[in-house]
């Protein structure tokens, strides 16, 4: 059941509550969730997303027709004016009646005498320059905008672009339930338009709707995945009697791709995050009986029973830039520091897990970053490190090789940014 803060609250200051509580820390989709039985979720999810894609000229108008800055006003009003503004900017409600339920909104969150300031801004907003600086036209913090020329310098631009859009739905078919040809015609009966992609078992939807309206949803022949994430565990190629480490796994969406694709493999799943309400995904099939959830800080070998993993995959934590149109929060809430400290963890769980690798063995390392610091530059740095490391060429069908491995990037607007590396640990020389 919704809870009673949902069920008694307007959208407007559900929404003012939920862009505070992410400008203080939570992830927006976390907070979303909270609201997930909320008859207005849809309107909450289109508020919220569409003021984080179009933050910082939102930011900016404000800023031109107030007379004190935006940033030095109490969080929650900072938040209801960004909230208004995305209405009167994105949203056909008319500008009078959008203003009004943003200042209602207000006095019931306790902001009353903030309500005439809100309301005299917002019914400014028409007034407000079209905003020029950088931020504003790219819709992303300046530190972003260099970092994306520096290693993207001929695609920037599209790169950019691309953060505001909205992120594909891709499925991945579960091909040991269903056949890709039978469930596109499952989804043809139902009249749901749909393209193919470059996986044969994946197609785009071609306008996202909820999982659970989709034919198959409570038989388990799908999972809403993104292209370019399903492709590091093809790359795991393991033998059938090979064990198999998902390290940083949560929410089990690989996990649960791996447990697919090899039935016969026993797979350990580990995140250091690993209460019941994180794997998000279903545990109805013989096979996932091979599939074990576990936690465990994956910085330490605490967790390990001592037995060498034959393929390791290692879905690093990192900075998301490759998803800023699935998590447009991310633009707003991470600095640049975050990547730097990204990659220091990154090559220390690099240089942990190696140590569980079975000789012969492979780790597949992904990211689902597009800055080079936490790809190729992490790969190289590890390298140096240990002698018994050759990294693997490999091909994939989207994206294109890099120094390390091989990277895809949202400029297509057909999957997100991921970076990919296949290591083999060499055997010993002595």
């Amino acid at each position: 059941m919704a809870s009673n803060s949902t069920r008694r609250h307007s959208p407007n200051f559900l929404a003012a509550k939920i862009l505070t509580k992410v400008l203080q820390g939570q992830p927006l989709e976390e907070a979303l969730y909270e609201h997930h039985e909320s008859k207005d979720i849809a309107l909450l999810t289109f508020l919220c997303y569409t003021t984080f894609r179009h933050y910082y000229s939102l930011h900016q108008r404000l800023s031109d027709i107030s007379h004190r800055p935006l940033d030095q006003l109490d969080i929650e009003v900072k938040c209801l004016l960004l909230l208004g503004a995305c209405q009167l900017q994105y949203s056909t409600l008319p500008a009078p009646l959008a203003v009004a339920h943003v200042v209602t909104a207000a006095k019931k969150i306790g902001k009353t005498s903030a309500s005439s300031l809100i309301n005299a801004i917002l019914r400014r907003y028409d007034t407000a320059i079209e905003p020029s600086m950088d931020e504003a036209r790219y819709e992303l913090p300046r530190w972003m905008i260099d970092r994306i020329r520096a290693d993207y310098p001929s695609e920037s631009n599209e790169i950019y672009q691309s953060s505001t859009a909205r992120a594909p739905m891709t499925l991945r078919i579960n091909v040991s339930e269903i056949s890709s040809s039978d469930y596109c015609d499952l989804l043809q009966n139902s009249k749901i338009p749909f393209k193919q992609t470059a996986l044969d078992n994946a197609i785009t939807l071609v306008k996202p709707m909820s999982r659970s309206k989709l034919p198959g949803y409570e038989e388990g022949y799908f999972c809403v995945q993104d292209l370019a994430s399903q492709l590091p565990v093809s790359l795991l190629e393991p033998q059938p009697d090979h064990r198999i480490l998902d390290a940083c796994a949560a929410p089990g969406v690989k996990s649960r791709q791996i447990a697919d694709l090899f039935p016969s493999n026993p797979v350990d799943a580990y995140d250091i995050k690993a209460e019941c309400s994180t794997w998000n995904i279903p545990m109805n099939s013989e096979k996932d009986l091979k599939l074990v959830f576990k936690r465990g800080d994956l910085t330490t070998t605490s967790w390990w029973d001592g037995t060498p993993y034959d393929r390791i995959l290692l879905d690093a934590p990192c900075s998301g830039s490759g998803t800023l149109n699935r998590h447009p929060d991310i633009k707003v809430t991470r600095n640049e520091a975050d990547v730097s400290q990204a990659a220091v963890l990154q090559l220390n769980l690099l240089n942990n897990l190696w140590t569980v690798l079975a000789p012969d063995g492979v780790l597949v390392y992904c990211t689902c970053s597009i800055f080079k610091e936490e790809n190729d530059e992490v790969i190289t740095r590890f390298q140096e490190e240990h002698q018994d490391i050759a990294i693997e060429p490999f091909e994939l069908p989207i994206g294109r090789s890099t120094a390390s491995g091989w990277q895809t990037l949202p400029k297509e607007q057909a999957y997100d940014g991921f970076f990919f590396a296949r290591l083999r640990k060499q055997y010993s020389s002595s």
